[in-house]
């Protein structure tokens, strides 16, 4: 028995190495070309600063101590919408040229690809920003934020979905499979007043990346922990299809994630009703997002999402949910409280250039306020409408038919 568990150690390490260096440290077709735009962690929760909130993202699993880590193609966005259908709210852009961060704000909550509204406020990358309207701002680059088993995990899965076997004993790899717990991460943390958000939010975050000039695509989506991996399965091209959606419900994801909820929980064999507790579970995970109650206490639990503080141990609670459990399961990795701090930035940074500035904050004036019409959608480009494109079409056209008629027309 210890050989067979040593052997599919062995074999799931390589796919454990996969799952910790891509999309939701899992992939999708994008963020494997583009790791820079790559999302693998989102927290929101109460600041330690009254009256305030802390949005913080982790993005490309591939990130190097002193190295600038962000693209400067892109843009890094936090959709936050007063409501679930994301009919009302905002975005709160970043996008990076120069070693600096440009900070943006637009009054939709899913605007185009190439938008960024507003620009509000920029300076350097590994400076705590403190603009004079109340927000903070640091990007730079820490340790990875998230812990969990992935060997464990991915043997664990492999073991319901293609076995159909429930056996919590692929976690017994421990802090071994945590492959994780090496990795690093660049970070996005800002902290806003809360009279800037309504008292309930719904949020996920994206990327999107200019990849020729005016052609844009969305690299990712995260909202809830390891989505894509445990909810939908092995099927990579839904993956990628996700990765490229807003706040939709999407027929053929839903049913996919239905699919492969019903596998675990019939598995699992815990709940009496599963088809019951899948609609219940599906309708609370999907499209995708994350509620809030602005100025309470965060947490992610089996029993409620509210934003998610970066304690929480939200594998042990993805792995209960899938199964069907009253409690969280252990997947034998533990959180690592060293890792954060209760102040601003919150996470720990580990990038030189901020650890030996004699000033790690510096004060920003703010370019324009948030809520200004005024629009800067610095660095990006946008694309042209349908109408533009068809001028062209039909200038073109007629220059094709009076070439045409020059050299055919019959000399006289």
């Amino acid at each position: 028995m210890k050989i067979l568990k040593k052997s599919l150690f062995l074999l799931f390490v390589p796919v454990a190495l996969v799952i910790s260096t891509s999309g939701h440290h899992f992939e999708t077709d994008l963020a494997k070309q583009y790791p820079q735009m790559d999302l693998t962690d989102l927290f929101v929760f109460e600041s330690n600063q009254p009256n305030k909130t802390v949005f913080l993202l982790d993005t490309n699993p591939q990130s190097k101590k002193d190295s600038f880590n962000f693209s400067p193609n892109g843009i890094y966005k936090f959709h936050v919408a007063n409501n679930k259908a994301f009919t009302e709210g905002q975005t709160f852009s970043f996008t990076f040229k120069d070693n600096k961060v440009q900070f943006y704000w637009d009054g939709n909550p899913e605007n185009e690809l190439s938008q960024t509204g507003t620009l509000i406020a920029q300076g350097p990358v590994n400076r705590i920003l403190e603009l004079n309207n109340g927000i903070k701002i640091w990007t730079g680059t820490t340790q990875d934020n998230f812990q969990g088993n992935a060997v464990g995990a991915e043997l664990f899965k492999h073991k319901v979905l293609d076995e159909g076997v429930y056996d919590l004993s692929a976690f017994d790899v421990g802090e071994k499979g945590n492959y994780f717990g090496i990795g690093k991460s660049s970070v996005i943390v800002f902290e806003v007043p809360n009279e800037l958000l309504s008292d309930n939010i719904f949020y996920y975050a994206s990327t999107a990346f200019e990849e020729d000039a005016n052609h844009w695509h969305q690299v990712n989506h995260i909202a809830n922990v390891l989505f894509p991996h445990f909810y939908m399965g092995y099927d990579n091209k839904l993956r990628s299809k996700y990765g490229s959606q807003g706040a939709v419900e999407d027929d053929e994801i839903k049913q996919n994630v239905i699919n492969n909820l019903t596998k675990y929980v019939t598995t699992a064999g815990i709940q009496k009703d599963p088809k019951a507790y899948v609609a219940k579970l599906t309708e609370r995970v999907y499209p995708d997002v994350v509620p809030y109650e602005v100025g309470t206490k965060a947490s992610y639990t089996v029993d409620k999402f509210n934003g998610r503080p970066l304690l929480d141990d939200a594998m042990n609670v993805s792995l209960g949910l899938l199964v069907g459990s009253e409690t969280a399961l252990d997947d034998q990795v533990s959180i690592k409280p060293e890792r954060y701090q209760p102040n601003f930035p919150f996470t720990i940074p580990i990038d030189d250039d901020y650890l030996k500035a004699s000033q790690k904050s510096v004060t920003i004036n703010v370019e324009n306020q948030i809520g200004a019409k005024k629009k800067n959608t610095q660095n990006t480009k946008t694309p042209q409408t349908p109408i533009n494109n068809w001028i062209y079409y039909i200038v073109g056209g007629l220059f094709i038919v009076l070439l045409i008629y020059f050299f055919t027309r019959k000399k006289k």
